[in-house]
């Protein structure tokens, strides 16, 4: 089968993206990524990312292999400037690496169009203000989020070292709240939190659909092949 190559560009402190990659995507799949410079999960310093080390980042991938796929996974800073901000990231990978692009976002908002979810809720590692940034920008894409919770890290490298177990047990404490708002959707957010272990154990637990950031940007990679 012919090998088809990604390049990935994510935050540095980002661990379980590459991770989820190399674990699920078929043999003939070869990720080349580059980190890029992420102070913490706050909107400044993925404005900063975006901004200044996104378009350096490219430059050391761009032109050592023909790609079939480009991906920027982050999926907050994906969204740091709203709808013409993750278009912008998209068009950038593009125009650079001259194949499909994709932001962890723009997968995730695919997913939740593909399974025409209504009412969805949202869980994540961060902050209650970045939490806000996430719902303020997915209402602009027309996502209708009903609930939202988050664990309140702000240090990426936190996020990576919370088990699956602990975001199993994190999400089915809200099981009986979701069910009762009749939530149809359940996204877990941010690509360096381990959800994608787990996303049929929520689904078979919440006995509704789940996509997570990682989830998605490997499903569009496949229905892309």
């Amino acid at each position: 089968m012919e090998k088809k190559r990604i390049a990935l560009l994510i935050p540095h402190t980002d661990i379980t993206l590459e991770t989820d990659l190399q674990k699920y995507l078929p043999d003939h799949y070869t990720l080349h990524t580059q980190r890029i410079w992420l102070n913490d999960v706050s909107e400044a310093a993925e404005k900063k990312m975006v901004d200044i080390d996104f378009p350096k980042g490219i430059q050391y991938l761009k032109n050592i292999t023909t790609f079939d796929t480009s991906v920027f996974g982050c999926t907050s800073a994906s969204a740091v400037y709203g709808a013409t901000g993750l278009k912008r990231i998209e068009q950038q990978l593009s125009n650079e690496f001259g194949c499909k692009s994709i932001s962890a976002l723009g997968a995730v908002l695919r997913q939740i169009k593909k399974l025409q979810a209504k009412r969805i809720a949202l869980f994540t590692p961060y902050t209650d203000s970045v939490n806000q940034f996430m719902i303020n920008s997915l209402k602009d894409f027309g996502v209708n989020i009903v609930y939202s919770n988050g664990l309140d890290l702000i240090n990426d490298l936190d996020i990576c070292k919370v088990e699956p177990s602990a975001i199993y047990d994190f999400i089915h404490s809200h099981k009986n709240h979701l069910k009762q708002i009749e939530t149809d959707l359940c996204f877990v957010s941010c690509t360096n939190l381990r959800a994608m272990e787990i996303r049929k154990d929520l689904e078979n637990m919440l006995d509704i659909n789940v996509i997570t950031s990682n989830y998605s940007i490997y499903q569009f990679i496949l229905d892309h092949d």
